[in-house]
């Protein structure tokens, strides 16, 4: 293998952070397809010079989503494509694990069980090492759980009996949160928004976290966010965009498993190509291409 060089490649990335990209799973995964979300991941990983990290933990079968992902990044012409298989949070703090995510220009988690990533990863060195990552100009990305993980504040199913998660109604009870990755900040994140009818569960995570921004992706769907706070959303569905900061609700005088009303809060619906600034919480003008 050539002498790449890994801290050459990094030496100008190294002066800003790398973007975040959460996606809202079942992202297309035909490696012929130049325009998709996976390939937009790649180039900005370095396109050929890639070296991609792929952490499976969340799937059912890690060891086969990871080969899986795996191949599909070699194909697609990354310099590099490694797996870093995690069965045991003892793993999570080995120095080989550190050792493959700091060599990485690219990190990729999967998507399946929340709660797998979360008792494995979250308050690790594997988590410690992509923050630091991030920060040092690699892309990290996440589909599905591996997208609402990227966040300080991660959403997983309430404890209420009873309650369905794709209820339109905002229920309280209905979901709680967890920490997550702590990339994003003041954000939370959901997936398969529009195709599982989640509008309802971010509505209740917002109302009783005010001033938090919810952030819904539909499936093969996801936003770029980079240093400057921008989100650019790509691929083919929707983004919604839950604005909480000037909302009020119900929230702490309803009773579990009651609806939850809200006010004053403001929602962005943004397809492909649209952008948004996190920090003005306000809609910009597409791209020029």
């Amino acid at each position: 293998m050539p002498e790449n060089t890994h801290s050459e490649k990094r030496t100008p990335a190294s002066q800003r952070h790398g973007q975040i990209m959460p996606i809202g799973g079942a992202e297309d995964l035909d490696p012929s397809r130049d325009g998709s979300i996976l390939h937009e991941f790649v180039r900005l990983a370095g396109g050929k010079r890639a070296h991609i990290a792929v952490i499976p933990t969340a799937s059912a079968d890690p060891e086969q989503s990871g080969a899986g992902y795996k191949k599909l990044f070699e194909k697609i012409g990354v310099n590099t494509a490694e797996v870093l298989n995690i069965d045991q949070r003892e793993e999570a703090n080995s120095p080989q694990a550190v050792e493959l995510l700091q060599r990485s220009t690219g990190i990729f988690i999967t998507g399946g069980d929340q709660a797998r990533l979360v008792s494995l990863l979250t308050g690790t060195l594997v988590m410690e090492t992509v923050r630091v990552s991030n920060q040092n100009g690699s892309v990290v990305a996440g589909t599905s759980a591996g997208a609402s993980i990227l966040s300080a504040h991660m959403m997983v199913p309430g404890s209420l009996p009873g309650l369905q998660t794709s209820d339109a109604s905002p229920r309280k009870g209905e979901t709680d949160l967890v920490g997550g990755f702590g990339l994003l900040r003041d954000i939370i994140i959901d997936q398969h928004f529009s195709q599982r009818g989640r509008i309802g569960r971010l509505l209740e995570a917002f109302a009783g976290n005010p001033g938090l921004l919810g952030l819904g992706l539909d499936e093969n769907t996801a936003a770029i966010i980079d240093d400057a706070a921008t989100l650019t959303v790509i691929g083919c569905g929707a983004a919604t965009i839950l604005d909480g900061r000037n909302a009020t609700s119900n929230y702490f005088e309803c009773h579990s498993g009651e609806i939850v009303s809200v006010f004053d809060s403001h929602i962005f619906v943004l397809g492909p190509g649209q952008r948004f600034d996190l920090a003005t919480r306000r809609p910009l003008p597409p791209a020029e291409a």
